[in-house]
């Protein structure tokens, strides 16, 4: 029986959701299979955790231009030696001994921190099958670590970048960006996304990630623009925002407030368009349930670069201001045209079994592994 181990981090709800998505396609697919999974400093140094939350949100929230410059200042660089040596400290003990208790085929890691220890693990005597998924689509050096065996990367730009800056062996696949299988079983049953869309009505779904960041601005724009629109509201973690919107609105017919969810495959499938901050997983999200996109209050950094990326393809529109992006949605609502071409475009990145791949990808490694020390124990 095959065993998995999936380590993430909860700084930033993608890194998350992309390790639930991989462990739902390994057990899927491997029904035999056994998946541990875990926050990685959440599970061993929970105060750093919190520690190292607090400070990156504090610095989203009131200096993000400095979380942007760091970005982009690392952006070609691989962690240095002396971070990867603090990191390893802190917590090889702890990993090591818990890692030689579950004896895992392989190691699935969705954010660069449990990444690069496993990989100094590795360098240290470790023989485990490594597999980094990243998690949004670009390249920053942190996700690449000596001892990686296999890279999953969102699109092929991506990969070639990898390529290029890659100094060690490693496999890259292009595989896509893992969502939960509940996005493919909501398109289900209908030809095209359009195809369960009403045409009666303009829906337009607005998404701040699990803060709800910069959600308030870009409500009052769009019903104040448009009073007809059918408006769906998801306010995430954010209970404040949720009640303060529920205050303002809660009489509204054509608006509809949600908090935390675990529908939003099902709001998705509803709406003809998404105003939300541009994280990987999300818009991941969106290219599965070919929901054409405006991008809004993106953090400096990866989720610009992702914004980036998919105003280049032209599967989404950016916009700098709430009432920009209103006109924007309005604009897309409207007009089915203009949104089916943003959907056959889409065609180009999208990878609606990026999950499904990378289960296998990380069994076929594992088998290889499993291959390499049985051959070896019979020469001895």
């Amino acid at each position: 029986m095959p065993h998995f181990v999936l380590l993430s981090e909860s700084i930033g709800a993608g890194h998350d959701r992309a390790a639930s998505a991989i462990e739902e396609s390994l057990l899927t697919s491997f029904p035999d299979a056994r998946v541990t999974r875990l926050n990685l400093l959440d599970t061993f140094r929970p105060l750093t955790a919190k520690v190292t939350r607090a400070l990156y949100l504090e610095t989203l929230a009131r200096r993000p231009g400095w979380w942007g410059k760091w970005y982009e200042w690392q952006r070609e660089k691989e962690m240095n030696g002396f971070s990867r040596l603090i990191v390893h400290r802190v917590l090889k003990k702890d990993v090591g001994s818990w890692l030689r208790r579950l004896a895992p085929d392989a190691v699935v890691c969705t954010h660069p921190l449990p990444a690069c220890l496993i990989a100094e693990m590795k360098r240290k005597g470790l023989q485990v099958p490594l597999c980094t998924v990243i998690t949004d689509f670009d390249m920053h050096g942190y996700w690449t670590h000596q001892g990686v065996d296999l890279y999953c990367v969102p699109a092929q730009p991506i990969a070639n970048v990898l390529h290029k800056r890659l100094r060690y062996p490693a496999e890259v696949r292009v595989t896509g960006i893992p969502v939960s299988r509940s996005f493919l079983e909501a398109l289900s049953g209908s030809e095209t996304a359009e195809g369960i869309r009403p045409d009666s009505e303009n829906r337009i779904l607005i998404m701040g990630g699990g803060l709800g960041i910069g959600v308030t601005p870009m409500v009052e724009s769009i019903a104040d623009s448009c009073g007809a629109c059918k408006i769906t509201v998801v306010c995430g973690h954010n209970q404040t925002l949720q009640e303060e919107l529920e205050s303002r609105y809660g009489q509204n017919g054509n608006i509809t407030i949600y908090g935390y969810t675990r529908q939003i495959a099902r709001l998705m499938a509803q709406h003809h368009v998404l105003v939300t901050k541009p994280g990987g997983l999300t818009v991941s999200e969106a290219l599965t349930m070919k929901l054409p996109m405006v991008l809004y209050t993106s953090i400096p950094g990866q989720e610009q670069r992702n914004g980036e990326l998919m105003t280049r393809l032209g599967v989404a529109y950016s916009a700098d201001t709430p009432d920009e992006a209103a006109d924007l949605a309005l604009y897309l609502a409207e007009n089915k045209t203009v949104r089916e071409t943003m959907i056959r475009r889409m065609e180009t990145i999208r990878r609606p079994k990026a999950a499904e791949e990378i289960a296998e990808a990380v069994m076929e490694k594992a088998l290889e592994h499993r291959g390499r020390h049985s051959r070896l124990r019979m020469i001895r």
